[in-house]
C-alpha cells in the first residue's frame, strides 16, 4: 500500500483528484464497492494526498462530488426504468407502494445512512428512485451524507496514513453486515405488523 500510495502521488493534483471523483461515482453507477469497498479506496486517496501536499478540502470535494453523481445515476436507474416496468408493476406492485410511501415519509434519513454501509449504499438510490422519491428530497439528504462520509474516510487516510486501510477493510465487512442484519429486522417487524392488521 505504501508503495501505491507513493506511486499515486508522484501522478500530479489532477490525477489524484479524478481518482478521487472516480471511486466515489464507481460504488453507486456501478457497484464498485463489491471490488474495492469505498472505504478503503478514499483513505487511499486522502493517504496519496496528504504525500503530494495536496489540500484536503480538494479531496473531499472531488470525492463528494463523484458520490453525489453516482448516487444519481442509481436514482434515475430506479426512477426512469424499475418504477415503469410493467413486469415489476405486476409481481411486486404492492411492495413498490409500501416502499413509496415509506421514502415519502422516512425515506430521506434511509438514503443518509445507506451512504455508510457498503452493502447498501449502491442500492438504496436505486430503490429511492423506483419508489419515486422527489429528487429534491433525495438530493438533500444525500448531499450530506457524501460530504461527511467522504470527509471521515479521505481525511482519516490523510492524517492518519495508508496502514489504516487494512483496518477499514475489515471494520467495514462487519459495519455492512450489521447493517443488512437490522435491516433484514426492519422488515421483518414491519411484515409482521402488517400481518397482525390484516388479520
Amino acid at each position: 500500500m505504501q508503495d501505491l500510495v507513493e506511486s499515486a502521488a508522484r501522478w500530479g493534483t489532477l490525477a489524484l483528484l479524478a481518482i478521487a471523483f472516480g471511486l466515489g461515482f464507481g460504488e453507486g453507477a456501478i457497484g464498485l464497492d463489491l471490488i474495492i469497498p469505498g472505504e478503503v479506496g478514499m483513505v487511499f486517496a486522502g493517504a496519496a494526498a496528504e504525500e503530494a501536499d495536496i489540500f484536503l478540502p480538494f479531496v473531499i470535494i472531488a470525492g463528494a462530488s463523484g458520490a453525489f453523481a453516482g448516487d444519481c445515476v442509481g436514482y434515475f436507474i430506479g426512477r426512469r426504468f424499475l418504477s415503469r416496468s410493467e413486469r415489476l408493476q405486476r409481481r411486486y406492485g404492492d411492495t413498490l407502494e409500501r416502499a413509496h410511501a415509506f421514502f415519502g415519509k422516512r425515506g430521506g434519513w434511509a438514503v443518509f445512512a445507506a451512504r455508510f454501509i457498503g452493502a447498501l449504499r449502491a442500492i438504496v438510490p436505486v430503490v429511492a428512485g423506483a419508489a419515486r422519491m422527489d429528487f429534491p428530497r433525495f438530493a438533500l439528504f444525500d448531499i450530506p451524507a457524501a460530504l461527511l462520509w467522504t470527509t471521515l474516510v479521505a481525511g482519516l487516510g490523510y492524517y492518519a496514513g495508508d496502514d489504516i486501510a487494512d483496518a477499514v477493510d475489515r471494520v467495514g465487512v462487519w459495519v455492512s453486515l450489521a447493517g443488512v442484519a437490522l435491516l433484514i429486522l426492519v422488515v421483518l417487524i414491519f411484515r409482521s405488523k402488517a400481518r397482525r392488521r390484516g388479520r
